[in-house]
C-alpha cells in the first residue's frame, strides 16, 4: 500500500529530526543516545570499508574516534513504506583520533535506512562513501 503524502511528510520530519539528534550526539560525545538511536542489528559501513555491528561503532566512536562537527547537506528522504525510511545525501565530518590533536576533514555521500522499531525511528543500515 502506498503511503499518503501525509503519512510522507510525518515519517520525513520524524527521521530528519532523529538524524539531527545522531549527528549531535556524535559531536557531544553522548554514547547512550546513539546507542538509542541504533538497531541492535545495525550494519555501517565507514568510508574506509570497514564493517561494524551497533557494539562495535559504539565503542569505536567512544573510544577511538572523537567527532568535533558533523554536518549534513541536502537530504533526501523516501518513504516505501510506513515503517521504512531511506535517506541519502552528503555528510562532512570533522573528526580525529582521541589519542592525538589531529584534526581530518571527511566528505561523504551517505545512505542510511531507518525502520521504526517499538515506535521509535532507528538507523539499521548507515553506508558512507568518500567524495573529493
Amino acid at each position: 500500500m502506498a503511503v499518503s503524502e501525509q503519512a510522507r511528510r510525518v515519517i520525513e520530519a520524524a527521521v530528519l529530526k532523529q538524524e539531527a539528534r545522531r549527528c549531535a550526539a556524535l559531536v557531544a560525545d553522548d554514547i547512550a543516545t546513539l546507542d538509542e538511536l541504533m538497531a541492535d542489528d545495525l550494519v555501517h559501513v565507514h568510508t574506509t570499508g570497514i564493517v561494524h555491528g551497533k557494539d562495535q561503532l559504539l565503542e569505536h566512536a567512544g573510544r577511538f574516534l572523537r567527532f568535533y562537527d558533523v554536518r549534513r547537506g541536502d537530504l533526501l528522504v523516501r518513504v516505501p513504506a510506513e515503517t521504512v525510511a531511506i535517506v541519502t545525501g552528503p555528510m562532512t565530518n570533522l573528526v580525529g583520533r582521541r589519542d592525538t590533536d589531529e584534526k581530518i576533514g571527511v566528505n561523504s555521500f551517505v545512505t542510511q535506512v531507518w525502520a521504526l522499531e517499538n515506535g521509535a525511528w532507528r538507523v539499521v543500515s548507515f553506508h558512507a562513501v568518500k567524495q573529493a
